[in-house]
Formats: structure tokens, sequence, C-alpha cells
């Protein structure tokens, strides 16, 4: 049939005519072909589509428990088919979830998984997924919940598609947090950016490994999760292969929270009311999800362990939720790090302090 997929006449990603809307029978015949090559493994096109017929009538994903979106532009034509262009597309779960107080306090809620996010090749570059997202974030803070309630948090296992987009927001927000001043004139803050090409130069080494050593190819590269009151969290992460399996560890290479130190600051100098502690609450359940899908991905993979470097203290209260046996490890013996300054000599009680020393910027 004639496709509405070329790459003529595409609009602008803020353009007001672009909406995410529910896709039809037909649209997800479409869709799913467009993205087979992403994930059909070795099942061809026709077996792949059959699969995902099969899930659609699983306990989980049947009565609306999945839910197929589309980013479209409302001004353009569909087919004879009824098929718009799809700009961009990705799948919801509805998910049963806990989220717990400190206090002990527990309540049952109604979360969702995304899955799937894809943007047609001749597409990427324009900033659709994001825009995707965008309207999605919006639409799932009341999809499938009882009046008044709140998903507190939702949960994104994000492609190398993805990443570009995560990393120009990452290095955005490390500028703007390193342009406000420092608590003291004696202290220079530095950083290396984490940009996608220095994230796509550790997963192009994990892909060349685990081909040859695994005989596997690494497809997920980290999760996002998106917090209740409008902040995100998300995690890029890499396998590092050893000698033996036992020494196979993932490494997450940057875990990002938005306005994350504002939080933590707030919270050791005990300046977080009753009615202030839930945002901080929704990171911690937030970072908690990405660390415990990091675990899964380890345990698939059958990897010793998840390895984080420099963890803040609200990433380290998340692992303790999830493993309580989790610590903290002064390195001695491997990946020590060293800082030379070769600018202007500063004075003796200068302090630097490297911002970000995460596991993104090893080389």
């Amino acid at each position: 049939m004639p496709s509405a997929n070329g790459p003529t006449d595409l609009p602008d990603s803020a353009s007001p005519t672009l909406r995410l809307v529910q896709a039809n029978e037909a649209e997800m015949i479409e869709s799913s072909t467009m993205n087979a090559d992403s994930w059909r493994g070795s099942l061809d096109v026709n077996a792949y589509l059959e699969r995902e017929a099969h899930l659609r009538n699983t306990n989980l994903n049947r009565n609306g428990g999945i839910t197929y979106w589309i980013l479209v532009d409302t001004a353009a034509s569909p087919t004879v088919e009824g098929v718009r262009r799809i700009l961009a597309s990705c799948e919801t779960l509805r998910k049963r979830a806990l989220v717990a107080r400190s206090d002990g306090h527990l309540w049952e809620i109604i979360s969702h998984g995304i899955g799937s996010v894809y943007c047609n090749p001749a597409f990427r570059g324009r900033g659709y997924a994001q825009r995707m997202l965008a309207e999605l974030a919006k639409i799932l803070d009341t999809w499938q919940q009882k009046e008044g309630a709140c998903p507190h948090f939702t949960v994104l296992w994000s492609d190398i598609e993805d990443i570009e987009d995560l990393c120009t927001l990452d290095e955005a927000l490390l500028r703007s947090a390193m342009a406000k001043p420092a608590s003291s004139e004696r202290i220079l803050r530095v950083a290396l950016i984490p940009d996608a090409a220095t994230m796509q130069w550790h997963h192009a080494r994990e892909e060349f490994l685990g081909e040859r050593l695994r005989d596997r190819f690494p497809f997920t590269k980290g999760a996002t999760v998106d917090i209740a009151d409008g902040r995100r969290a998300w995690c890029i992460w890499t396998r590092t292969f050893g000698v033996t399996r036992d020494d196979d560890v993932l490494n997450i290479l940057r875990l990002v929270v938005e306005e994350e130190k504002a939080v933590d600051e707030q919270a050791m100098e005990g300046k977080v009311d009753e009615d202030q502690a839930e945002p901080e609450q929704g990171a911690v359940a937030a970072v908690a999800a990405i660390l415990e899908q990091a675990q899964l991905e380890a345990s698939f993979w059958g990897m010793s362990s998840v390895q984080l470097w420099n963890p803040s203290p609200l990433t380290f209260k998340a692992a303790m939720k999830i493993e309580p046996s989790a610590i903290l490890v002064d390195r001695d013996d491997e990946s020590i790090t060293s800082l030379r300054w070769h600018g202007k000599v500063p004075p003796d009680d200068t302090k630097i302090d490297w911002i970000a020393n995460e596991k993104y910027a090893w080389c």
C-alpha cells in the first residue's frame, strides 16, 4: 500500500499541529512494520508481527493493558487506508506498582511502562521523539487513573536513538548548574561534558565485545523515569566484559535527576518539611526503579554486579531502598581518578571540584 511516511514536507517538532494520538489498527501494523528491524531479532517481519499480536492477547496487555501511541501532523492527510504519517511511536503498558514513604506507609498505584520508542531513521534529529515523550508525560499524569489518583512515576527503557536528546538536555542542565555562583570563592569547578559522542564510544565498545565474547548484541542502553512533580530521571549504562563471566559488570555511565542537587541540599539541611517531602520521595522512587531495571539487565546478561561511580546522597538512598546490602567502596586498585591542572596556578587554598565524575568520563 502507498506509504504516508515519506520524508518530504516534515513539520517542525514545535509545530502546534503535532498531536500524540492512539494508533488505529492499520497504524499499529504500519508502526510495527517500521520498527521491526530494531526489535525482531532473528524473526522475519511476518513472524515479528505475529509475536506482537500474540502478546496483545496476554493478561497484561488485553483490556486496555497496552496502548499504542503515534505522533502525527494533523495538517497532513492520511492515506486511503487511514494511515496517518507516523513521525514517532511508542507503547505504554499498564503496571501495578508500589510506593512507600520512609515511615513505612505503603500504597499501591497504577503506573505505566513506556516501550518501543521509535522514530523513522529518515525523521531523526528533528526532535520528534522528544516532542512525543513530552506530550506523553502530560497524558500519563491521568491516563487510566481513578479520579484524583496520581501515577507518581512511570518508567521507560530507552534505546540508542533517544540518547542524543537526553545528552543534549543533560549538557544544558550541567552548564546551568555550573554557571551558578559557588558557595566559596576558593572553588574551581570542572566537568567533562556527557555528550552523545562520548556515550556512543562506550556503546561501540560494548557492542563489539558483546558480539565477540558473548555472542549477543546489547540493545538496551538505559532507562528513563518521569517523576510525578514534572521532573525526569534517567541513566545510561554500558556492559563491561571481563576475563571471565564472573568479572562481567553493568556500569552506569551517567545518572541524572533533574534539579537533584537542590533536593539533596534541602534534605541534608533539614529544610524539607512533611509537605515538601513527596518530591524527594518521588525522586528516590524514580531512581530506585532505574536501578532495579539495571539489576534486571545485569541478571539477564549474567553479570556479577551493577556499579555506579560517585553516587549522590539521593542515589545511594535509592540503592538502599532496593538493596539494603548496597555499599560504597573507595576504589584503590583500578580506574583511580587523577586530574592535573594545566592553567594558571590557583592559590594554594583553592579547591578543584570535579563535577559529574562518573563512568562516562573514563577512557
